[in-house]
């Protein structure tokens, strides 16, 4: 069973639900250089796993320690756009390859390593996404979540409704939609869900759930050969006192859902007890024999 251990890589300040924009040794960013990464580090080491690491180029451009701390510890440094405000299902195809231009030429000078993979802040894409991706010299995008129903707790939710139809196994995606199957060069390797996504935030907010359904994916990987792809973010296992919601200049209108009940939810096993939620799902794969690869590694 390949198991694809994924992080994204960005300055979400959980207190405010937005971006972090101090530069201070409390900030976001300084954080995650300090404390969250040198622990998840080690943590994959004890369990000889590789993971790719999908970060924003403002995370790189301020802390480009962490960036070469992910490639000398022998992880994949990826993309995650340029800021996470940065909407790719609402950008033409000449800003997309703006962004992923500006994007990929900081995270590479931070990793002193090309960059292959990247993931939409997100993961909001749209047709002209894959074209970009090209003309860019990407050749893997891990933005689609096949089967995955988030209703109305996403952004970009009804977009998203097509992940439904989406083919569930690595995949190369049409030009004209990026959940069809295709003939683009672009290898898509979708996020694992099964109605619920197997991705961090599920996990901290209903670990039995999540667990149930990580069970059921890997013995759908024993029939279909199907690979287990996890989504975390590094902060969430960092301590964060609750404050009052915010939003940043570029944030979208939210609802009730999408706004304040998820960012109250968002809050639920941050810390120690996410960094033991994460150790359990790495030992729940170990225990079934997994091979831990990086996305660059995907053969179709």
């Amino acid at each position: 069973m390949d198991v694809f251990l994924s992080f994204d890589v960005e300055r979400h300040s959980f207190e405010t639900n937005t971006h972090d924009n101090s530069t201070g040794a409390d900030s976001v960013i300084k954080r995650i250089e300090n404390d969250a990464m040198p622990r998840l580090l080690q943590l994959l080491a004890e369990y000889n796993a590789k993971a790719t690491f999908f970060s924003t180029a403002i995370f790189a451009k301020n802390s480009p320690k962490t960036i070469r701390s992910i490639v000398l510890a022998g992880h994949e440094a990826a993309c995650h756009g340029y800021d996470h405000d940065d909407y790719y299902d609402a950008l033409s195809l000449e800003k997309q390859i703006y962004f992923l231009q500006k994007s990929k030429s900081i995270i590479e000078e931070a990793a002193n390593v090309p960059l292959v993979s990247f993931r939409a802040p997100a993961l909001r894409i749209n047709k002209d996404t894959v074209r970009a991706l090209e003309s860019t010299g990407f050749q893997y995008d891990s933005s689609v979540s096949s089967q995955r129903f988030d209703g109305p707790f996403t952004s970009g939710a009804i977009k998203k409704l097509k992940w439904l139809t989406a083919h569930r196994k690595p995949y190369h995606p049409d030009y004209s939609s990026p959940y069809k199957k295709g003939n683009s060069t672009i290898t898509e390797v979708p996020v694992s869900a099964l109605g619920w996504p197997f991705i961090s935030t599920h996990l901290r907010i209903a670990p039995t759930i999540t667990f149930a359904v990580q069970k059921l994916l890997m013995l759908e990987a024993d029939y279909t050969h199907k690979p287990l792809v996890f989504l975390m973010h590094p902060q969430e296992v960092l301590f964060f006192q609750k404050g009052k919601m915010a939003h940043s200049h570029n944030s979208r209108k939210t609802n009730f859902f999408s706004g304040e009940l998820r960012h109250a939810l968002k809050f639920r096993n941050l810390g120690d007890s996410c960094f033991e939620l994460f150790r359990k799902v790495l030992h729940n794969c170990q225990q079934h024999q997994a091979n831990f690869k990086t996305i660059k590694e995907v053969s179709l």
